[in-house]
């Protein structure tokens, strides 16, 4: 009975979606395009909401979009909640392959294949669930979060209010944490002893002084400059700040330190992820989703390969053109601008003959806090909000006169042309939301980068030596990620690893120290490495199919529209664009 029962349903249910879709009438494009971009908003809608942190970092006004900032919450960080996500990835990839790809407009179309591979790399990542890593020295949440919560945007008083209910969920979301890497620990897959003591030290140094911690000193400082809040509004904020970090971030960090403590010598591997017995089919996985490349790891490091031949090539061609230019490179200590807040004038004005006009913001230039110093990048540029990307912040990490001599390429990187200026330049496109919130490092590093290695150029410095600084730093940079993929692909081991150094650097001590910071956080080099080379062949394609007719400023239109995105889809649309470019030129001289 019961199974004729569940035929009879089963049956009845096909009906209906025969005379739900078998009967519908054709959608005009308009339709079409209309329901389409509907579609690209509940993803969007659905995604930012998912902790109150990521809302506040992409929207000044939520709720524009209908969205209710009540409640506070970090979200959950767990292999049920990933279990969760992964479900609704497969129904939103099934319901994208719904819309008739043809009746699309351009924008769509580009989103729409975006999105699409995008959405299936991220399914991929289901197998190996207990592989991701939210801690790490240098991009770890512990590391990062609080940057995030100091930089939380104060739009009106309700906005204060949220951010010291969000301090009180910092707790419970570490106690996430703690146990989901209790859980790798059972399955053998906790990282190695040297990492954990490092994430130790650093979240001791930042709870060290708790009445004077970070977050507070940075909060009372900020309030003050709030408008419009009375003296007893100042110090109920004040005193609410405080009992929250005291109470619920302060503990978060001790939980986090004594469950790490707890799990030291719970690792199985004491080195590369191929040790493990899927690690070398993850990271063949995550280097692809972090470069957005879509290359074998074999032409990954081919590539990786050449650049550096090539910049030895560049080296020994400088070194035969002109006779004094080690002497040049041992002397050099500072660039001509060495204030951050000169510099990226200085650069605004210096682009406009290769890059397009840059969008008029605001830029406020801070310094990173000395109990978060040690741990951070000597750089970071923080993303606005989407509604509100004419504000921005680059944090650099020192205020020293060492640091901030040879800080010029690290503000273009940061700066312009680097990550602001590309964020501010797509945002000002009006894309599809939804297109803000995917992390496309592999574009974003590999821009920035890009454009980090041509402000040698224009930095005012000896042309020879702009051409060798460059050279040598892609060396490096390639070194690195060559390394990186040796380490956690291929199974090198310290010595492998410390060898191929030093064919490079010769001092021992820092490839030892290259071999821990590659082991520490795999492929953390890949985006930058891989992302600039693609962005190089790209260009060199253009530069050879279009010869005397390349303009370096149309190329970084052309890659600035397109915005982030893999470098398949970018490659695809470079042949349109060379075709109309071709066009245009064949027109001309008719």
């Amino acid at each position: 009975m019961v199974k004729k029962k569940l035929k009879y349903i089963l049956i009845v249910f096909l009906g209906i979606l025969i005379l739900s879709f078998g009967c519908q009438k054709s959608q005009t494009p308009e339709e079409i395009q209309s329901s389409f971009d509907s579609f690209l908003d509940d993803i969007f809608i659905e995604a930012v909401q998912s902790d109150t942190l990521s809302l506040n970092y992409t929207l000044s006004n939520p709720e524009d979009y209908g969205i209710d900032t009540n409640e506070a919450t970090l979200g959950e960080y767990s292999v049920a909640i990933m279990q969760n996500g992964l479900f609704k990835t497969e129904n939103y990839l099934n319901r994208l392959l719904s819309f008739e790809y043809e009746k699309l407009n351009e924008n769509q179309k580009l989103t729409f294949d975006i999105l699409k591979e995008y959405m299936k790399q991220d399914m991929e990542f289901g197998n190996y669930l207990y592989y991701s890593e939210v801690l790490g020295p240098t991009t770890g949440i512990q590391a990062q979060l609080p940057i995030l919560l100091a930089e939380y945007n104060f739009y009106d008083k309700s906005d204060i209010d949220q951010y010291i209910k969000l301090l009180s969920c910092v707790d419970e979301y570490f106690e996430d944490i703690a146990r989901f890497e209790i859980e790798k620990a059972e399955r053998g897959l906790f990282m190695r002893n040297a990492v954990a003591d490092r994430i130790i030290e650093q979240c001791e140094a930042f709870i060290e002084y708790p009445e004077d911690n970070f977050l507070i000193e940075y909060f009372n400082e900020k309030i003050l400059n709030y408008n419009s809040l009375t003296e007893e509004e100042i110090a109920f904020y004040k005193a609410g700040n405080r009992k929250a970090v005291l109470e619920h971030v302060i503990p978060a960090y001790e939980t986090l330190i004594a469950v790490l403590y707890d799990l030291r010598g719970s690792g199985t591997n004491d080195a590369g992820l191929y040790y493990y017995p899927e690690g070398q089919a993850y990271y063949e996985l995550l280097a692809k989703n972090k470069t957005g490349s879509n290359r074998s790891m074999e032409d990954m490091v081919t590539l990786l390969e050449d650049g550096i031949e090539e910049g030895i090539s560049q080296i020994t061609t400088i070194a035969l053109t002109d006779t004094e230019i080690l002497d040049k490179y041992m002397d050099f200590s500072a660039f001509p601008l060495t204030d951050p807040e000169e510099i990226l004038l200085d650069l605004k004005d210096d682009i406009v003959e290769d890059f397009p006009e840059a969008i008029p913001v605001n830029c406020e230039i801070k310094y990173v806090h000395e109990s978060l110093s040690e741990y951070l990048s000597p750089a970071m540029y923080l993303v606005p909000p989407i509604d509100n990307y004419l504000n921005n912040s680059i944090y650099i990490n020192g205020n020293d006169a060492h640091t901030l001599s040879t800080i010029y390429t690290t503000v273009a990187h940061e700066g312009y042309p680097g990550h602001l200026y590309q964020c501010v330049y797509f945002r000002n496109q009006n894309p599809a939301p939804i297109r803000n919130l995917m992390d496309f490092a592999g574009y974003d590093e590999g821009w920035a980068t890009y454009v980090e290695m041509y402000s040698y150029h224009i930095a005012g410095i000896d042309a020879n030596l702009a051409r060798f600084l460059e050279a040598n730093n892609i060396i490096i940079l390639c070194m690195y990620a060559r390394a990186d993929i040796g380490i956690h692909y291929e199974g090198w081991k310290r010595n492998d690893v410390v060898n191929y150094i030093l064919r490079f650097i010769n001092n021992e001590s820092i490839a030892n120290m290259i071999y821990d910071t590659l082991l520490e956080e795999p492929a953390i080099y890949l985006p930058y490495a891989i992302g600039f080379l693609e962005i190089k062949e790209l260009r060199e394609t253009a530069e050879h199919t279009l010869g005397e007719d390349f303009v370096a400023k149309n190329f970084h239109r052309f890659l600035l529209d397109i915005g982030p995105a893999q470098f398949d889809i970018i490659n695809q649309h470079l042949d349109n664009w060379l075709n109309d470019q071709s066009s245009v030129t064949v027109t001309y001289f008719e």
